[in-house]
């Protein structure tokens, strides 16, 4: 049942055996005969062939048996790993689009310092695929929010929870607020009442996100809506479109570095404002996470280490935070 078990697992995320196969590096027939040995051998099916390929109830019983065997086989490595104190090996790191820029480059620059011979294996993607992917065993650990975990046998160690926070041009700022201006930065820095801005508009996050679940919350506690004109995912493009005075959108406390940086280029009369939002109770807990029964060789520590310092109060981005905020005061 061991020989070769990837060649399963393999063909149960392919679901077409050309594509298995080549994977694999092996023959369309080689495959195929793998398979039909296997089955042999247990006097079941295991993959349905018409209308299509797919997993029999047998199959991901299968599947699951041989996801544990994986996972064993890593964690053996890693135990002999450390027993031979070898510094080599390689991590798969997970971590969401909009965060990649803010702690990635740091990271590979700092653990490659600490650990020349591992290799950190970067992966963007979305939270729920970097779930599925710890529990496929392709990914090790990685950040992400933990309010919408939904795969069983995770487990997180939490690294900051984050407040979320109004973003807005001066010109917008000036344009809805003409009455109030300039006296009103100086009150929306004490907190912003989001009931004063549903003239304003706003570009979100989309509906199964975290920050826009936060937003979504606080808006059905208020009772009102926003006047929405855009749903987009990237954090940098919602930023970039603030500072040509397109809408005002929101931002998690990570992503304020971004805006400090951006807020370097402008001029002074189009900076953007970042105001903290009254009443608004809900925090985003950013967490390190990973299979709960995932065995780490001793250099993952240090990598942990190192991200939970990135995202830490003290950290680099954090003090250019405060600095934004001060300034609008």
């Amino acid at each position: 049942m061991f020989n070769n078990y990837h060649y399963f697992l393999v063909l149960s995320e392919e679901l077409n055996l050309s594509n298995a196969a080549k994977r694999l590096f092996i023959s369309h027939q080689a495959l195929s005969k793998y398979l039909k040995g296997l089955e042999e051998s247990y006097g079941v099916a295991f993959f349905e062939r018409k209308p299509k390929i797919a997993l029999t109830q047998a199959g991901i019983t299968m599947l699951n048996a041989l996801r544990q065997v994986e996972l064993i086989e890593q964690n053996l490595g890693n135990q002999l790993t450390d027993i031979k104190e070898d510094k080599s090996g390689t991590i798969h790191f997970g971590i969401t689009e909009g965060r990649y820029p803010i702690i990635v480059p740091k990271l590979l620059k700092e653990f490659r310092l600490l650990h020349p011979k591992v290799e950190l294996v970067i992966h963007r993607t979305t939270s729920p695929e970097m779930q599925d992917m710890v529990v496929n065993n392709s990914l090790d650990i990685f950040l992400s929010g933990i309010s919408n975990i939904t795969v069983a046998n995770l487990k997180y160690e939490k690294v900051i929870e984050e407040h979320m926070y109004i973003v807005i041009s001066d010109n917008l700022l000036r344009q809805y607020f003409s009455d109030q201006y300039p006296a009103c930065i100086e009150k929306f820095s004490k907190g912003v009442d989001l009931r004063q801005f549903q003239h304003v508009p706003f570009i979100l996050n989309k509906k199964n996100f975290n920050s826009r679940i936060m937003i979504d919350q606080h808006l059905a506690k208020l009772g009102i809506t926003l006047n929405t004109i855009a749903e987009l995912t990237q954090p940098d493009i919602h930023y970039l479109l603030c500072a040509e005075d397109y809408a005002a959108c929101f931002c998690l406390t990570m992503y304020l570095s971004g805006i400090n940086h951006l807020n370097q280029s402008l001029p002074k009369d189009a900076r953007l404002h970042v105001f903290p939002i009254a009443q608004f109770q809900s925090v985003n807990p950013l967490a390190l996470i990973y299979h709960k029964n995932k065995i780490f060789p001793p250099y993952v520590n240090d990598l942990k280490q190192i991200v939970k310092r990135l995202c830490s109060p003290d950290s680099y981005y954090s003090s250019q935070i405060q600095s934004l905020l001060n300034k609008q005061t």
